[in-house]
């Protein structure tokens, strides 16, 4: 089989993650809670979680809350702010459903209002836009993705944050398809809240992510239960991080993260983006010289990220999926990604969506070749 669906789940993982995960699953009796009433964390959990929040920079690991996804860890951040009806949030053209869906429903339930800015392959979000509605006021939030899930573009969020914090907005990034891939640093950055996805290109298990929130941000809980610290009050104690890590940690999966991430430090991050960008690129120049394909999102590989959407005239990406998969056993991913908002915006919906190839580090340059000679013969119901 050939996996190109990095960017919804990465696969391999490297063997060092399957190796602690299946330790620590075998071997812990209670994955946290140990017998000294109010430990919160024994030393594996907090090894796991200093590491990871190393990895993107976060000077106090406590400002690391792990969380079920990074779905999750958006929805935390979004609606753990306290809003005020009129209040507005900004977000770019190409957030998924897990950064639309609560503003959306913040809109219906709180009175907020939200402005999409606009995009352009190559230009993934209109500072300009974003400045313009920064300037009227009432901007509590600006959110953006690091890199469309859809098209791949990489979104310039330096200039987002700093844009954002000149008006006294927060800005929320979301790394789930930049973190492992891109350098994100939460300090260099100056986000307030970043998000991340564990089983991606940090190549973790699923059902793990992650929220960076920057000293002095107070959000709501999403949740509420025991804690391990607090059990002789029936209120929270809303400390940082386990009033927002309520129940029984999945610490085989933390554990798993962790040793993604050592897996990255130890192959190096540059390694992986370099590989990658060349499988990107060489897919980009052949998928272009087919006739009847449409591909989304910048040309140059080097704005990418490792997902490539596109359409082919006169196959659905449905049964292009599905043809690639039954026939020459090539996984990819095709529909709306979760991301309607992302589809509207490239013109993909209303429509079939796009056919995605997510490419990761595991992926060869044969790979690509073998698929992109595959999508020249794809059988199509008109000529082209």
């Amino acid at each position: 089989m050939i996996y190109l669906n990095n960017a919804a789940t990465t696969w391999p993982k490297p063997e060092m993650v399957y190796q602690a995960v299946d330790k620590c699953f075998r071997e812990l009796d209670s994955p946290m809670r140990n017998s000294s009433e109010g430990a919160e964390h024994g030393d594996l959990m907090n090894e796991s979680r200093a590491s990871i929040a190393s990895f993107f920079g976060v000077i106090d690991p406590k400002r690391l809350i792990l969380t079920p996804g990074c779905t999750y860890a958006l929805n935390l951040a979004i609606l753990g702010i306290d809003w005020k009806s009129g209040d507005v949030a900004i977000m770019s053209g190409l957030e998924h459903h897990a950064v639309s869906r609560p503003i959306r429903k913040l809109a219906i339930e709180r009175s907020i209002r939200f402005e999409i800015a606009p995009y352009e392959p190559g230009h993934p979000i209109d500072l300009d836009f974003v400045e313009k509605i920064l300037r009227r006021g009432r901007v509590r939030l600006v959110a953006c993705t690091m890199a469309s899930n859809v098209t791949g573009d990489i979104f310039p969020v330096k200039e987002v944050v700093d844009l954002a914090h000149r008006y006294n907005a927060f800005c929320l990034l979301d790394a789930a398809q930049a973190a492992g891939v891109l350098e994100v640093n939460v300090e260099t950055l100056g986000a307030d809240m970043v998000a991340f996805a564990g089983h991606k290109g940090l190549f973790g298990p699923p059902g793990l992510g992650g929220l960076y929130v920057a000293p002095g941000i107070d959000l709501r809980t999403l949740a509420e239960g025991g804690t391990g610290g607090d059990s002789g009050t029936h209120g929270l104690s809303h400390k940082v991080p386990s009033a927002y890590e309520v129940g029984t940690h999945n610490l085989p999966a933390i554990v798993g993260l962790a040793a993604g991430v050592r897996w990255i430090q130890e192959t190096g991050l540059e390694k992986i983006r370099t590989h990658e960008r060349k499988l990107v690129g060489q897919f980009l120049e052949g998928a272009l010289e087919i006739p009847g394909v449409t591909v989304y999102g910048a040309r140059d590989p080097n704005q990418r990220a490792g997902a490539v959407s596109i359409t082919m005239e006169g196959m659905a990406p449905k049964e292009l999926a599905a043809w690639l998969a039954t026939e020459h056993q090539i996984t990819t991913r095709a529909g709306y990604h979760c991301a309607p908002l992302s589809h509207e915006t490239i013109g993909t919906l209303p429509g079939d969506g796009t056919i995605r190839f997510g490419f990761g580090y595991f992926n060869t340059v044969d790979e690509v070749s073998i698929t992109l000679k595959q999508l020249a013969k794809a059988p199509r119901a008109v000529a082209v």
